[in-house]
């Protein structure tokens, strides 16, 4: 059913960054210029009301429900069509209402919290047992996190109890990183979006999973294993993340499907020699474009009769900021192949978004990843 999507836009901020004013005639989008008290009052009573609400984090957009309203967690996974076996994050604005989800929490946890949050970082803790099935696939752990956003955290505050937030775009496409890229995927299926400009960090939280003995990563994120280590415990990666446990069920959200993905095709090409990456991205030009389609470049200005050249950035951590955008661009120009210049894991190490950017890459690109070395 298609609902009038409303986009809050606030005009005591600085301009946002995005376009979303753009669709204020499109017949599913209604944009209202307002303060941030009132957007903030108006957002929070569409959630009250079981509706959906995106709204901006550091890392990307998430799609706002009532964590503890199962119908309004269905809505979630209908307008995303995401699997139902794949958990959500509850997101928090004040560590009081860790009580409203979880039934303990460790010293170690507490300690990663008090160094981390508001910040990147979900963390898996043993779930009440009266949370929605739907929150957590089922699983007897939930992952909550605190997001820096100061209008994420007023919109929770505001609502009073924790949002699951997902990233608000269909599954399986790149994430929001702007209020356009959510109406791209969602206008005329969600109550409304917060216009908060662009996201800082532009990939998706670090999840771990603190145990008495060591603390295991479920998912890359701007939070890394060496930020993790100044607690004295082993920290590891889930077998997920190494090619294993294939057929056990998600654990954490971008865990087991194929996530981040564009329209056309990705291949991440690996090689310490220029040379060699611009040959094999001129070798993919002239076959696409005998068959009369497109190709872009994800690499370093050059000169290279590619319909798209974008760079995706210096360093790991600008490339990872840039990604999404730069995949959904490229799905506005219908390109059918994107070449991708990949970072090798022992030349990014002093990077912590190095090990995230390989992991959302692998993910888009469908482990497409070549190597010319």
């Amino acid at each position: 059913m298609s609902v009038s999507t409303t986009v809050w836009w606030l005009v005591n901020e600085c301009e946002p960054r995005t376009n979303a004013g753009k669709r204020q005639h499109e017949p599913r989008v209604q944009v209202q210029r307002t303060s941030r008290d009132v957007a903030l009052r108006e957002a929070a009573h569409k959630l009250c009301t079981g509706e959906l609400v995106a709204f901006p984090t550091e890392t990307v957009y998430g799609l706002g429900a009532n964590a503890l309203d199962p119908d309004a967690l269905n809505k979630v996974f209908a307008a995303k069509r995401r699997p139902l076996d794949n958990p959500l994050i509850a997101h928090i604005a004040a560590m009081s209402q860790l009580e409203m989800l979880v039934s303990e929490v460790s010293t170690l946890a507490r300690r990663i919290m008090a160094a981390f949050w508001p910040g990147p970082l979900s963390i898996l803790l043993p779930a009440r047992p009266d949370l929605p099935r739907e929150l957590t696939a089922g699983l007897p752990q939930v992952a909550v996190r605190m997001p820096a956003h100061d209008l994420a955290l007023g919109l929770i505050q505001t609502t009073g109890y924790p949002l699951a937030a997902p990233s608000a775009n269909l599954s399986g496409r790149p994430s929001p990183t702007s209020a356009t890229h959510v109406l791209d995927d969602l206008a005329g299926s969600i109550a409304g979006v917060l216009d908060g400009g662009d996201c800082s960090v532009g990939i998706e939280s670090t999840v771990i999973e603190a145990r008495s003995d060591r603390i295991l990563i479920l998912r890359p994120g701007a939070i890394d294993e060496r930020a993790l280590a100044q607690f004295g415990v082993p920290v590891e990666f889930d077998p997920h993340l190494r090619g294993d446990g294939a057929q056990v069920a998600p654990r954490a959200p971008g865990q087991k499907y194929r996530h981040y993905a564009p329209q056309g095709s990705l291949q991440v090409v690996f090689t310490s020699r220029d040379d060699a990456f611009w040959r094999y991205a001129a070798d993919q030009l002239r076959v696409i474009h005998a068959r009369g389609g497109k190709v872009a470049v994800l690499a370093t200005e050059r000169e290279i009769a590619a319909d798209l050249v974008m760079p995706l950035g210096v360093t790991p951590t600008e490339a990872a900021t840039r990604l999404y955008r730069v995949l959904r661009e490229c799905d506005d120009a219908n390109v059918d192949l994107i070449v991708a210049r990949g970072v090798a894991p022992s030349t990014g190490l002093a990077d912590p978004a190095t090990t995230a950017l390989l992991n959302r890459l692998y993910k888009a690109s469908g482990g497409q990843f070549i190597s010319l070395d």
